[in-house]
């Protein structure tokens, strides 16, 4: 979409972070913009202080990301561009992981975005014009240990963007998937919003003490997100799919993708 002026977009997760600075960045770009998140508290502080629609919706559940696509359209008449952001920490070694920290990672992070697409992709195909982002993360291309929930989270985003990428083209509607390093967010206290019933506190502390100097290291030095909004709308602008925001942490990529090309017959 070369054009934002007057189109709408739709952020999940919205409230804060990535989230929040691509609302902003839309919203500067022209655009009306609805955000949904979770959390009520932080939803409506935002969506006060940049003037745009905010919607609570728990993107885990169907119901609730129909509702805000019901919502969306009789405030604004359409959607064209959807972000669907909304995600979680979860971490600790594989054997440790419980059902109920699968449910809760997988249930937000790539349920989400199957709800998602549910919901909104009939009306962008319809109209014949619109833009998808969906938020993966550079633990979806590399898979680091300590994180294994979270790397098959995000791993099914990378191939749900690629497989929707294939099957959209010629139709106006684009496709990218943000792969994000580290960037100063607050997902690593994500768990305050896990619901009740899928809680393992266990889990949550051995998970802390594993990725500690991965969290140490992303809130020192990691990307502001306003510098990742700015990449993601250039790639709605540009109708770039790929938006890697630190093209230095591929080198696990690069190993994995030489392992396997290895196996190649020679002749």
């Amino acid at each position: 979409m070369h054009d934002l002026q007057g189109k709408v977009a739709v952020v999940t997760g919205g409230a804060s972070g990535i989230g929040r600075a691509l609302a902003a960045r839309f919203r500067d770009a022209g655009m009306q913009v609805a955000i949904a998140d979770v959390e009520a508290g932080a939803l409506e502080a935002t969506a006060q202080e940049l003037g745009v629609l905010g919607v609570v919706c728990d993107v885990a559940d169907h119901a609730s990301v129909t509702s805000l696509r019901d919502t969306v359209v009789s405030s604004f008449g359409g959607v064209h561009l959807l972000c669907n952001n909304a995600g979680v920490g979860g971490g600790g070694a594989i054997a440790d992981t419980t059902m109920n920290d699968w449910r809760w990672v997988l249930g937000v992070n790539l349920w989400g975005v199957i709800h998602g697409l549910d919901a909104f992709l009939p009306l962008l195909v319809e109209q014949g014009e619109g833009h998808v982002v969906n938020t993966a993360s550079i633990a979806g291309l590399t898979a680091p240990a300590g994180i294994g929930p979270y790397n098959a989270s995000k791993y099914a985003v990378v191939a749900i963007s690629e497989t929707l990428r294939g099957e959209l083209s010629g139709s106006g509607v684009g496709v990218s998937v943000l792969c994000p390093g580290y960037v100063r967010t607050n997902i690593f206290t994500s768990q305050r919003n896990r619901p009740q019933r899928l809680r393992n506190e266990q889990t949550k502390v051995a998970a802390r003490v594993m990725n500690a100097g991965i969290i140490d290291t992303a809130m020192r030095e990691g990307m502001a997100p306003e510098a990742v909004a700015d990449k993601v709308h250039d790639a709605v602008v540009h109708d770039q799919f790929w938006v890697i925001t630190h093209p230095e942490m591929l080198d696990g990529y690069a190993a994995r993708s030489d392992e396997i090309l290895a196996l190649r017959p020679q002749d």
